[in-house]
């Protein structure tokens, strides 16, 4: 159990420490390269916790195990005491019980958005996991013209396209699992923002000259009433983000060289990100007993010296008989 704990320790702050790094650097990641180079910086996360899972570092040191009057007195073999068991079952219970509670949460969420989509309330989105695919509510054709209705699919196709709902599934999972971490739930609502950002600029990259016509689709479409945990949907709940996108529409494309030195970069601070996890984990040391050396038990006198003839006999300092 204490095993178990010490690893979602582990994990949990490797995923803190990649989304404080992302947190900090999105905003000026964007700026000089692009939506996807941002979105694309989130792989830190997995990468950061997949590392805590890496074999780490091992040194061995050789113990002696030394039998003093026939009872062992190593101390390799001590066991965790009763308090330190009780203290990890309670730690365990209350991880579990906050687990299941914001899953359940989730997936009333999801059912909610569910039967909206049913009644022709819910969408333009993205739902399922296994078979993504695209609700729209009941007033699409009307509320929007042919075109527009054109560029939200392909929004949508692009999420498909890119397995984007089954990511936001794992990012869910990840909320349910380290639901006692601000930072998960802040990370993942950023990563869902940078995701339509992502998402918006690759329809731009497909249609560069639907910009306009694109930014206006934005802002026509109202915001959806619900949350939907896992899937896709349009656009990201809040107004600040909607202008982001709109904004970030409207900036000239990037050029090749930022889009392969992004590449680059991101590549280098993924994997640098997996390396210094490793690195950060301490040392594991290996115990390896030698032979059992017999300590023989001889009571001593007044003075010090052993009273049995045999040990006087090989006590170069004991006096004579």
């Amino acid at each position: 159990m204490s095993g178990l704990l010490a690893s979602l320790i582990e994990l949990n702050a490797a995923a803190a420490a990649a989304i404080l790094f992302v947190l900090f650097t999105r905003t000026h990641v964007t700026r000089a390269f692009g939506p996807h180079a941002t979105y694309a910086l989130w792989s830190m996360v997995p990468v950061a916790m997949l590392a805590t899972f890496l074999p780490e570092r091992t040194t061995e040191t050789l113990v002696t195990e030394f039998l003093i009057g026939g009872l062992p007195a190593s101390l390799t073999h001590m066991q965790a005491d009763a308090a330190t068991s009780s203290l990890a079952l309670a730690i365990a219970a209350a991880w579990s019980a906050g687990t299941i509670a914001l899953a359940m949460l989730l997936a009333r969420r999801q059912r909610a958005f569910l039967r909206d989509a049913d009644l022709g309330l819910a969408g333009p989105a993205i739902v399922g996991f296994r078979h993504p695919r695209i609700i729209t509510p009941d007033d699409f054709t009307r509320r929007f013209s042919h075109d527009e209705r054109k560029l939200i699919l392909t929004h949508e196709q692009v999420h498909i396209d890119r397995s984007d709902a089954r990511i936001n599934a794992v990012v869910a999972l990840l909320r349910c699992l380290f639901w006692f971490n601000p930072l998960i739930h802040i990370g993942a609502n950023a990563m869902r923002i940078d995701q339509e950002m992502s998402c918006d600029a690759e329809v731009i990259a497909r249609r560069p000259r639907v910009r306009r016509a694109y930014a206006e689709t934005l802002l026509k479409t109202h915001l959806v009433t619900r949350p939907l945990p896992v899937g896709c949907y349009w656009p990201a709940p809040s107004q600040h983000p909607l202008a982001q996108r709109i904004s970030e529409i409207a900036r000239a494309p990037i050029s090749r060289r930022r889009r392969i030195a992004a590449a680059a970069i991101v590549m280098t601070l993924t994997t640098g990100a997996g390396v210094t996890v490793w690195a950060a984990q301490p040392e594991r040391t290996i115990f390896r007993e030698t032979a059992d050396v017999l300590v023989p038990f001889e009571p001593l006198d007044r003075n010090g010296r052993p009273t049995s003839s045999l040990a006087r006999s090989f006590n170069p300092l004991a006096s004579p008989q």
